[in-house]
């Protein structure tokens, strides 16, 4: 992972919504603060670590929105721009069937994310969806849906995503007979429905020991 200035302030901004601060202590090492406690290290080569035996709703909202944050940079770094004067300030994400998505980077840590659909010759673009302050889950599920890449009937919404991630979490914690690999799965999901999930309130974390993320 490249710990490029733009992810910096792209992470410093979608960090801050959930209370958290950014602190870039070299070139090889960010650090994630609730007030002044560490609650996670960001490494270059892209190994997040934790604080030991306290993995609070908060903690666990912190890799998402790293991975997310470098998904939107390393897919603004390979993209071009819109080979189309009125909307070449924006670059060509993911293209399917007339449809694009394009971002544009509007400096202090945000993109806009739009999905056009060409006209027939795609020398322009019409009918956009814009997607302001880095909502690129968003961008990507409507250019799905524009597309044709997913069908609209078997998408879950955030309150089925939601009453799913309650249950998986009461499960984690309640069931004592998961097995090792199973709570690992669980782990897994739980973490890629709060990727789609809104952020939750902000909480207190007790100081805690290092150990990496599993």
């Amino acid at each position: 992972m490249d710990l490029t200035n733009r992810l910096q302030q792209v992470l410093q901004f979608q960090l801050s919504a959930l209370g958290l601060r950014l602190d870039p202590e070299s070139d090889s090492m960010w650090t994630v603060l609730y007030k002044k406690e560490p609650l996670a290290f960001i490494q270059k080569s892209g190994e997040i670590l934790y604080p030991a035996d306290n993995r609070t709703a908060l903690s666990r909202r912190i890799s998402p929105v790293v991975f997310e944050a470098w998904e939107m940079e390393n897919a603004y770094q390979q993209a071009f721009p819109l080979n189309i004067a009125s909307v070449s300030s924006y670059r060509n994400l993911l293209q399917y069937n007339r449809h694009v998505l394009a971002a544009r980077y509007d400096q202090g840590g945000q993109f806009t994310f739009v999905t056009w659909e060409f006209n027939h010759d795609q020398t322009g673009v019409t009918l956009g969806h814009y997607f302001h302050r880095n909502a690129y889950s968003e961008a990507k599920e409507d250019f799905m849906l524009r597309s044709g890449l997913l069908n609209e009937r078997k998408w879950f919404h955030s309150d089925q995503l939601a009453l799913l991630h309650s249950a998986l979490l009461y499960r984690s914690i309640h069931d004592q007979d998961l097995q090792y690999g199973e709570r690992q799965e669980v782990e897994q999901l739980l973490n890629q429905i709060e990727e789609h999930l809104p952020a939750a309130p902000t909480e207190a974390c007790p100081a805690m020991k290092l150990e990496p993320e599993r």
